[in-house]
């Protein structure tokens, strides 16, 4: 999963591994932490694989650069392209390949825009469907209206991801 964020970004520009970790931490959420030891094994595999090279070139920490190769952005096509799989981190696969949309031609860009929206829409109506389903089979439940709120949280999340989807859309135009 990191592995298309982390070509995507030095796709843009060369990065420390230190960049690196902050700006994924950044993008994941303040309660979301990447740690070196999972970072450092990724970018070794990386390396190996072809699709990284450290440079000569240090950043303001002293720490080396970090190149995407031409096998490193036919890697990221490769999974730009990809089906992203269900499951805990289907969200966390469809923000790194939002955030990496300019760097992909325009057709697949709206590819995966529909993909997500997808996605979300029958996220929002399987929530909505769930909700009709427990208010007609369990109208007097005391867990009820637990239930009702925490699937309306869920329908409104997607609610939001579709109105974010739609201005990236928007400004691909």
């Amino acid at each position: 999963m990191y592995e298309l964020y982390i070509l995507g970004q030095l796709l843009f520009t060369d990065r420390s591994a230190y960049k690196l970790r902050f700006v994924l931490e950044n993008i994941l959420g303040a309660h979301r932490k990447v740690s070196f030891g999972v970072l450092y094994p990724l970018l070794d595999k990386m390396k190996a694989a072809g699709t990284i090279v450290m440079t000569d070139d240090l950043d303001w920490r002293g720490k080396k650069k970090i190149h995407v190769t031409s096998a490193g952005r036919a890697r990221f096509d490769e999974l730009m392209k990809a089906p992203v799989q269900q499951n805990a981190h289907l969200d966390d696969v469809y923000l790194f390949k939002l955030s990496g949309l300019e760097l992909v031609d325009e057709q697949l860009a709206h590819q995966i825009i529909n993909d997500f929206r997808s996605e979300k829409l029958a996220q929002r109506d399987g929530y909505k469907d769930h909700l009709a389903d427990l208010e007609s089979r369990h109208a007097g439940a005391s867990f009820l209206p637990s239930a009702r709120r925490l699937n309306q949280l869920q329908i409104d999340l997607a609610n939001t991801y579709l109105e974010y989807v739609d201005k990236i859309e928007s400004e691909l135009e």
